[in-house]
């Protein structure tokens, strides 16, 4: 007679243990899963911006050297007394309001015709190279951000972007009363486009108007230091871990620090007299918001409101 030969199977024990050993295992590999994921949608925003950069270049070739800008009216008074205003009011804009961006987006930057907008978000130099077929909606979005692309069809019809929700990167505005104007020629060295920076999240959170004015990092201070001062798009409101800065010679890279380019500039503030500039250079490291001039400064713009040097500085906006 033929005996059945005893198949053994898996003790509850031991499917316990395995499975303790799977999690644990999955435990460990997820963050640097995580932090991969991160890195690679940092590449992605990198190359993202520099194709804005390649794209500027390009949009510079065809008009005469200068890099693409909203247009604005440089006298000091304005036509039926309205100027253009670059930045929001901080009291009594709605939250997706900030940085200007989307509103009046179905008119045209300022001219001497009454319909055109006045209320000019810098985020409409960028709409330029939209109009223009050299790039689409979607190359202007971090992939780290939470932002969404935006859902405009008609793209001929706008000159803006829907809101902040959809565009994840600032644009240099020559603040000052110097024409600095981004053009072919400059120094290398000059930030020209960031990510967005601290002040403004996607969320419906009112921006955060303080940052930057927060002294107490120098330098010399370590990477982890600058988090409150750094873009939100990676890592976080209040914790970003830098960002990617494009410069004017078409190169883009991570920086730790919002505080680069010519001179160690703050790329996301304001020049300012406030700070004492024998004491560890504060009036480039931190400066003003440009929220905290008033009325807001333009570039031309030769008040007494902005510092005599604001336009050397590169503030990279919104």
């Amino acid at each position: 007679m033929r005996l059945r030969q005893r198949i053994r199977g898996f003790t509850l024990i031991e499917l316990l243990v395995v499975i303790a050993i799977i999690a644990l295992l999955i435990s460990i590999l997820l963050p640097s899963l995580s932090r991969a994921r991160e890195l690679s949608k940092r590449l992605v925003c990198q190359s993202n911006i520099k194709g804005i950069g390649t794209s500027a270049k390009i949009y510079a070739n065809d008009n005469n050297e200068k890099w693409m800008m909203p247009a604005f009216y440089k006298g000091l008074d304005y036509p039926g007394g309205e100027r253009v205003t670059y930045t929001e009011d901080p009291n009594g804009q709605e939250p997706e309001a900030r940085g200007q961006v989307g509103m009046e987006r179905d008119r045209p930057s300022y001219s001497f015709n009454p319909q055109a907008s006045t209320t000019v978000s810098v985020t409409r130099a960028y709409w330029m190279l939209v109009r223009s077929g050299d790039i689409t909606p979607k190359q202007f979005l971090c992939p780290s951000s939470g932002d969404e692309v935006d859902p405009t069809e008609d793209l001929d019809f706008y000159y803006d972007f829907t809101d902040i929700g959809s565009i994840s990167y600032g644009y240099q505005v020559p603040f000052g009363p110097r024409d600095t104007q981004p053009r072919e020629g400059m120094d290398n060295r000059q930030p020209i486009a960031a990510d967005r920076g601290p002040f403004y999240l996607p969320e419906s959170e009112p921006p955060n108007w303080d940052v930057g004015m927060i002294g107490g990092v120098t330098l010399d201070d370590s990477p982890k230091s600058w988090r409150h001062f750094n873009s939100g798009n990676h890592g976080g409101g209040g914790n970003g871990e830098g960002q990617n800065v494009l410069f004017a010679d078409g190169h883009a890279s991570f920086e730790r620090t919002p505080a680069v380019g010519i001179d160690h500039d703050n790329i996301y503030t304001v020049m300012s007299d406030e700070w004492e500039a024998d004491q560890f250079g504060y009036n480039r490291i931190h400066g003003n918001t440009p929220h905290y001039i008033d009325p807001p400064p333009f570039p031309g713009d030769d008040s007494l409101d902005v510092d005599a040097y604001s336009s050397t500085d590169s503030l990279i906006y919104p």
